[in-house]
């Protein structure tokens, strides 16, 4: 599962958790049910609305209308109305970042996320295990690459591979023909890695594996 699957099955699972303590709200003749309607479970509420508040940080930012609305709302979780408006507000997070509003959140998140797999693959690099490290680089220059294809709309099969994800990459003008030929060589070396064919490349190529698939991805998701 992909980073984008897993925000917004996280998004949605609290949308219903949200919608399970809106339906047991509790009839009241306090003053306040004037404004802000019945009184719902304070505890879960409050346990809602700081788990809605941590994604929409982490996915948004705490400059975001989403994140901003949705913190003004927050003392007043344990009441019916301001729950609802909270509710709508994560509603309409998942919708934008679902079809695409946010280009350039996703395009963050993804490099954070590569990064610290570069980060994993060049610790164990710096430790002797060369050939893992080979293994891992290449599964992000990998995932990047299908990451681009969707970007640029282009058609994958159920598995793509890196070969065939480069040639339409390059068809469609995302990099050059020697930037094409870089990526080829980068994946016969991943393969070999994977296939365990270890004395078929050295560590001063995996060296220069890490750096180049850190400029790549710098290059197209920073």
């Amino acid at each position: 599962m992909n980073i984008d699957q897993k925000n917004i099955e996280k998004l949605q699972s609290l949308i219903e958790f949200g919608e399970g303590i809106e339906s047991v709200s509790r009839r009241t003749t306090h003053s306040e049910s004037l404004h802000y309607g019945s009184p719902v479970n304070s505890e879960k509420s409050y346990q809602w609305g700081a788990s809605c508040l941590n994604i929409l940080k982490r996915v948004f930012g705490e400059e975001s209308d989403h994140y901003q609305k949705f913190n003004v709302l927050f003392p007043k979780l344990d009441y019916q109305f301001p729950l609802t408006k909270a509710l709508g507000i994560m509603r309409a997070a998942k919708d934008d970042y679902e079809n695409g509003y946010l280009s350039d959140t996703r395009i963050l998140i993804q490099a954070e996320v590569f990064d610290d797999f570069l980060d994993q693959a060049e610790h164990l690099f710096g430790n002797g295990y060369h050939e893992p490290a080979a293994v891992m680089a290449g599964a992000v220059l990998e995932d990047g690459l299908r990451k681009l294809c969707t970007r640029r709309s282009l058609s994958l099969p159920a598995k793509p591979t890196i070969d065939p994800m480069n040639v339409a990459l390059a068809k469609d003008g995302a990099y050059s023909s020697l930037v094409q030929k870089r990526i080829t060589a980068l994946a016969d070396l991943r393969n070999k890695a994977a296939h365990g064919k270890w004395s078929e490349f050295s560590k001063d190529e995996v060296k220069d594996m890490l750096a180049q698939v850190r400029s790549f991805m710098e290059a197209h998701f920073s």
